[in-house]
């Protein structure tokens, strides 16, 4: 591929990377005399309708968002029996590799990022785009310090009901939002849960929750709290803290329901202003920490106590009693603890020394024996770690099915790199999707790498839901087997949902998730405060067809009248 003129216009310079369905090149356009980054849909998956319309997804959705925070699309189109798409190239790294050797990041940088993050979503839930792929993989920083959101693979609109798609979710457990993970409606709330994962990895060098396989992680989502960050890394802001544990909120109505909302407290948190913490976290602060939780904040960072602090916990004299022997304990803590700073100082300046010379490219090692990936994982210097077993209906058993961190990703010689070994094909559960949703039915069942055919009945149900399934939930099937799902083929309605009360934002994303669009009537009023939801048309309960339009009555402050001048009789 180097060397070569692709589709007679893209001279490929070098590889930049590989993913789990493309390969992504640096490239001279010849038309225009410009460097591009050409992403080509690797040739196996070109004949693969799945694969296909993600990446014609990811075109179509970054190719309508021009935003400087986003990474720009130039070009797309078909050549040479596969899909490409021309997009800006940046020189830079990702924010992972940022993570994996300088985190914890300071407070000003995370939040210097995070807000750049959330320009370029605001900007796409604006025009009704959900990215459902928030990860540090997916974030680039250029050498300028500008963040760009990157990768629109499996982005849909704001009204589509969806799960991560087949494949990808053993990629990103780590930031799927709860309701991704049980297969339910995205919405903009669930970017900005990924966002706060991603947050909560900045500020502490690991993400919230971690296992050994997808599905105990995406389990912890839905069920479990997070540490708060500051028990691992106390020196993070404590109002910084409050904005993390929100965006963490398991029900999207418990966090922010807007990027812009999110953008308000972090404006606020640099501002110096108080942010509270969720009342789950007050409350948990009072209680006594589990044994887990002890032994997961037990562990290692990179965060450092200070002297002062050690000096604020040695014993003070009782003036009470009488005089005593004084101890040697506290100066022997303070004597350690400076070898302990002294120490980690040193480790922290060859972490950022090396940073800029001994980082090194991961191998790939997909596909490989675990003898030949181990020789060429520790021949890079890095070191081999078997995490496991994996099933994988396309890699033959005993061979590496999944690595982290990723081929071309950088790192720092002497880390680890994990592989998974393929277990085989083995059978798979037939999911229970009888009262879903046609989409999030079909990305349920092709997530679990089986093949949706639908079929559409008459039913008194609702339109696109699910009405039988066959098989039935629970059958053992192979991967790559049916599964026909019938579908109402009613007219799809909608049931308004209760929004008095929120602000108009809050209810406009409110209503965005049950496919509804909100129009604002403003009415002058003294009995309530301004900018609130004081009525809606139709009334909460009511059945109507999705993306019909409810009238938000927005209350306003009433105008002053003129001294000497009677109100005009209606």
């Amino acid at each position: 591929m180097i060397g070569r003129v692709f589709d007679d216009r893209y001279e490929v310079v070098r590889k930049l990377g590989s993913g789990g369905m493309a390969d992504v090149y640096l490239a001279n356009d010849r038309l225009l005399g410009r460097q591009v980054a050409l992403k080509i849909l690797s040739t196996r998956y070109a004949h693969d309708e799945q694969f296909v319309e993600r990446f014609r997804r990811e075109a179509s959705s970054a190719a309508g968002l021009n935003h400087p925070n986003i990474v720009q699309i130039y070009d797309r189109g078909e050549a040479e029996g596969t899909y490409y798409i021309a997009m800006e190239y940046l020189e830079g790294r990702s924010l992972k590799e940022i993570i994996l050797t300088c985190a914890p990041l300071s407070s000003d940088l995370l939040i210097s990022i995070s807000v750049q993050i959330l320009e370029a979503l605001r900007s796409a839930h604006r025009r009704d785009i959900i990215h459902r792929d928030i990860k540090p993989q997916n974030i680039i920083i250029d050498n300028d310090g500008r963040a760009k959101v990157t990768d629109f693979g499996i982005a849909r609109a704001g009204s589509a009901s969806t799960m991560t798609e087949a494949g990808s979710i053993l990629g990103t457990a780590q930031y799927l939002s709860p309701e991704q993970a049980q297969g339910q409606p995205v919405e903009a709330a669930s970017d900005l849960y990924s966002l706060g994962v991603v947050m909560y990895e900045m500020a502490t060098g690991r993400p919230p929750f971690d296992g050994d396989n997808p599905v105990s992680i995406a389990t912890q989502h839905v069920h479990e709290h997070p540490i708060p960050p500051r028990n691992i890394a106390p020196d993070a802001p404590e109002d910084l803290e409050a904005v993390i544990l929100r965006s963490l909120g398991k029900k999207p109505t418990e966090r922010y329901l807007t990027a812009q909302a999110m953008l308000d407290d972090l404006r606020k948190v640099q501002d110096g202003q108080a942010i509270s913490a969720p009342a789950v976290f007050r409350e948990e602060a009072t209680r006594v920490m589990s044994p887990a939780a002890a032994a997961f904040v037990a562990q290692p960072t990179q965060v450092r106590p200070k002297v002062s602090d050690a000096l604020d916990r040695a014993p003070e004299p009782q003036h009470d009693e009488p005089p005593r022997r004084r101890s040697v304990w506290p100066w022997i803590l303070v004597v350690v603890l400076i070898l302990a700073l002294a120490g980690g100082a040193y480790a922290i300046s060859s972490n950022f020394g090396s940073a800029g010379t001994d980082l090194v490219v991961v191998p790939g090692v997909m596909g490989l024996s675990e003898a030949e990936a181990r020789q060429k994982v520790e021949a890079a210097g890095f070191v081999f770690k078997n995490a496991g077993d994996q099933p994988s209906a396309d890699v033959k058993a005993g061979d590496v099915a999944r690595q982290d961190p990723e081929e071309s990703t950088k790192l720092a010689k002497g880390k680890s790199v994990s592989v998974w070994l393929s277990s085989g094909k083995g059978t798979v559960k037939t999911p229970d999707v009888v009262g879903m949703n046609q989409d999030a039915a079909v990305d349920l069942i092709e997530g679990m790498k089986l093949v949706a055919t639908v079929q559409p009945v008459a039913s008194t149900l609702t339109g696109g839901t699910v009405v039988d399934q066959n098989p039935k939930k629970g059958t053992d099937a192979q991967p790559g087997s049916t599964v026909i799902i019938s579908i109402s083929n009613a007219p799809t309605m909608v049931i308004v949902p209760a929004v008095v009360g929120l602000s108009p934002e809050q209810a406009t994303a409110m209503l965005a998730t049950y496919s509804l669009r909100a129009r604002i009537v403003l009415r002058e009023t003294r009995d309530y405060p301004p900018n609130l939801v004081i009525g809606e048309s139709p009334t909460a309960g009511v059945e109507v067809e999705k993306n019909s339009y409810v009238d938000l009555i927005v209350s306003t402050v009433t105008s002053p009248r003129p001294h000497g001048h009677p109100k005009k009789e209606e």
